[in-house]
């Protein structure tokens, strides 16, 4: 009888070290506070990729701003991105109850793709007009999109992670929008095959199509 309650003792103990490795729970602070704290790092190192001009001889200050308007450019660009990303994080954890092992590597993911935000756009000051510097921009804008999308889609599927009683058509309306971005930015890439410049435009349909979907109700 004894060893049979040992038995069972150590079948229990297995079976909670076993569920305590999906790492389940409702307490979503923790994580909304790390992504918050590293979104906000990274909107503060955009900064650092832009140099006050060395203004030589003649020349004119206004000038040589002028001449780094594109810096400035992909800078405002880049903030208003990972901005994006922010609030699309913060939409998808209002429906968002509970959390797995899964939807925090998935969250962890996103957040390396926002961190390195700020070498990319110090890349792409370095390098104005060139093709892989754009496709590189390019590329972290879908991989964002294209995590918040895939965290969603996981914690929608069934149900899994959200209020149970959120409607099917919300569901599917904020999984086919969350495509929209990486969409636009995908197209972008084979744009940069024939302009460069015209694709850093394009990029801007990204944000107007974000905003006509959510006005609108579209896609």
């Amino acid at each position: 009888m004894f060893e049979d309650r040992l038995s069972q003792e150590g079948r229990e103990k297995h079976a909670a070290v076993h569920v305590s490795r999906e790492v389940p729970g409702e307490d979503l602070g923790r994580i909304i506070s790390l992504t918050d704290g590293v979104f906000a790092f990274a909107l503060t190192l955009l900064v650092l990729g832009l140099t006050v001009p060395n203004v030589m001889g003649n020349a004119r200050l206004g000038s040589s701003l002028q001449a780094d308007w594109p810096i400035f450019l992909g800078y405002a660009f880049a903030f208003v991105m990972i901005t994006i990303w922010w609030m699309a994080h913060h939409r998808t954890f209002r429906y968002i109850q509970r959390y797995d092992f899964v939807l925090m590597w998935l969250n962890t993911a996103l957040l390396l793709e926002v961190a390195i935000m700020p070498f990319v756009l110090e890349v792409f000051g370095k390098y104005p007009g060139d093709q892989d510097a754009a496709i590189l921009f390019a590329v972290v804008q879908i991989a964002a999109g294209s995590t918040l999308n895939l965290m969603w889609r996981y914690a929608s599927s069934g149900h899994r992670l959200i209020d149970p009683k959120l409607d099917k058509k919300e569901i599917d309306y904020f999984a086919r929008r969350g495509l929209i971005a990486p969409a636009v930015f995908a197209v972008s890439i084979a744009i940069t095959f024939v302009s460069v410049s015209f694709a850093e435009y394009f990029w801007i349909g990204a944000l107007v199509l974000q905003r006509f979907s959510t006005r609108y109700g579209v896609g």
